[in-house]
């Protein structure tokens, strides 16, 4: 019967839930998303804690480090789960061993866009202008490390080519300075272009999901055009990895229950979400995957932070 009971008395209290990035980007609105849906679907009371820094390293570590009773969850993302490792001389946190992974939330496609000046109308056509303009055009990013940059220096090491890399802080300068044709060239995330593309301030050359989007049916893949690769920004959720096996359970339980429902999955649509295995064995498999992947390319071609 003890173990029985102890389940029953979770939640007692409200659930924190940590985002390590600050308000307002799509990590926040995922985070808050989730916290909402778990809400309703389970009648705890979950609040979003916004603790931005490093990269994501500061919110990351603060839930690697709290206590592990199922209270303090973490929004795991790219950057703090598979990439700060090789870009940070030293983690207070280790990605792999400190948390168990509950659910995959999201995967949200990049869009390559380029000013509408850009003299190619499709990313074969960019491809033969890069190639024979070496280091003539720049591409901007969210900055050092960030997804956005990682995926511009994957296809720059995947297709031979050579652009200039200018790094902003954060995604809307970057975006500003790309429709304002100071720099040519941009990964983003498909929610963040999709009004400036609709409107005609942004050109798009290629999706980086494995199929067409729904948001941007007309615009090829990368594979389409001949770049084998995919990325993605990639968002779930965890817990400490010494929370007890009950408190996992229910958490997983409740957490799939959410990610299931049909407002959530509308709403993670709207957030440009491709459909994906929510459970904590996909992400699990995920995270692994991206780490050695990340990893290899941020040594291989010398990616450092400014």
């Amino acid at each position: 019967m003890a173990p029985a009971l102890h389940a029953q008395a979770f939640p007692g209290k409200p659930i924190r839930l940590v985002c390590p990035y600050p308000a307002g980007a799509t990590t926040d609105a995922i985070s808050r998303l989730m916290a909402n849906a778990l809400q309703v679907e389970s009648g705890a009371t979950v609040l979003v804690d916004n603790r931005g820094g490093a990269g994501g390293n500061i919110g990351t570590e603060a839930v690697a480090r709290s206590e592990a009773d199922g209270y303090t969850l973490l929004l795991g993302a790219l950057g703090p789960m598979a990439a700060n490792e090789a870009l940070y001389p030293k983690l207070g946190y280790n990605p792999a061993k400190d948390f168990v992974p509950l659910a995959w939330a999201a995967s949200v496609p990049l869009v390559m866009v380029a000013h509408p000046s850009f003299p190619a109308s499709d990313l074969r056509e960019a491809l033969a202008l890069l190639r024979k303009s070496p280091g003539k055009f720049s591409y901007a990013s969210a900055g050092s490390g960030t997804p956005q940059h990682l995926a511009a220096e994957l296809f720059k090491r995947d297709t031979g080519t050579s652009t200039l890399h200018i790094p902003y802080r954060g995604s809307a300068p970057a975006l500003n300075d790309v429709m304002g044709g100071q720099v040519q060239l941009l990964f983003e995330a498909t929610p963040a272009v999709l009004q400036h593309i609709r409107v005609g301030r942004l050109k798009p050359l290629a999706v980086t999901s494995a199929g067409r989007i729904p948001a941007l049916p007309n615009v090829p893949t990368l594979k389409e055009s001949g770049v084998d690769a995919e990325i993605s920004g990639w968002y779930g959720f965890l817990a400490p990895a010494a929370t007890p096996a009950d408190r996992v359970a229910w958490l997983v339980a409740h957490m799939q229950k959410a990610l299931a429902a049909t407002g959530t999955q509308d709403k993670l649509a709207e957030l440009g979400s491709v459909r994906i295995d929510h459970s904590p064995q996909a992400f699990a498999r995920l995270m692994a995957s991206e780490r050695t992947r990340w990893q290899k390319l941020i040594r291989e071609v010398g990616i450092k932070l400014d």
